[in-house]
């Protein structure tokens, strides 16, 4: 063996040996809220009830539009919480789920559109607001009764389950319904929207 292969053998084993004990390079594993594949159907958060209360109805208005009036101007802030009302009575929706909806969609900017497409005060996916005849998803009216129709729908199919409703708007029914739940990150979503909910 000569002297250049005893060398590198020598450099090789104390290479070998000089890593052991060490962690360089080591990264401790990102832990995460919950295993994957964990699916939910609860959230920490209270949950309201669904429905219009009727006893409500002036009140919720003036509360949503003062909430409103944080992120809009005045008159649009009027617009906006007419249309939740009168769709949310029409629909029987409670007006304040809807408006928290929409809070945490698109913080009441009619002309939002999002990277997937989705348009106006609730990020109706232009598939979804075709199938609910709205013709301009930029129409503070019509997407507003857009919401509120599709939300209706979601409370229905999941009977009355809040969480499960708002996870589906975020999801998709059918993912929902296929996975049994949803996911950590819907699960934020959706508790999102109900502190919001507690918050007008």
């Amino acid at each position: 063996m000569d002297t250049t292969t005893t060398a590198i053998i020598l450099l090789f084993v104390v290479s070998i040996f000089g890593g052991f004990g060490s962690n360089k390079g080591y990264k401790q594993p990102t832990a995460t809220s919950s295993p994957p594949g964990v699916v939910y159907t609860q959230v920490s958060v209270t949950t309201p009830a669904p429905s219009f209360s009727a006893a409500d109805a002036t009140v919720n208005k003036a509360v949503i539009e003062s909430y409103i009036k944080r992120y809009r101007s005045p008159e649009e802030a009027a617009m906006i919480s007419s249309s939740i009302m009168t769709y949310s009575q029409t629909y029987d929706m409670n007006p304040k789920l809807v408006a928290a909806l929409i809070a945490r969609e698109s913080k009441f900017n009619p002309r939002a559109v999002s990277s997937s497409g989705a348009m106006g005060l609730g990020q109706l996916l232009p598939s979804t607001a075709k199938g609910l005849n709205i013709s301009d998803g930029f129409d503070i009216d019509q997407n507003a009764k857009g919401t509120v129709r599709y939300m209706k729908a979601l409370v229905d199919r999941f009977k009355g389950n809040v969480s499960s409703a708002i996870a589906a708007y975020l999801e998709g029914p059918n993912a929902v319904d296929r996975n049994g739940g949803y996911s950590d990150k819907t699960k934020s979503y959706v508790e999102d929207i109900l502190t919001i909910y507690q918050k007008i």
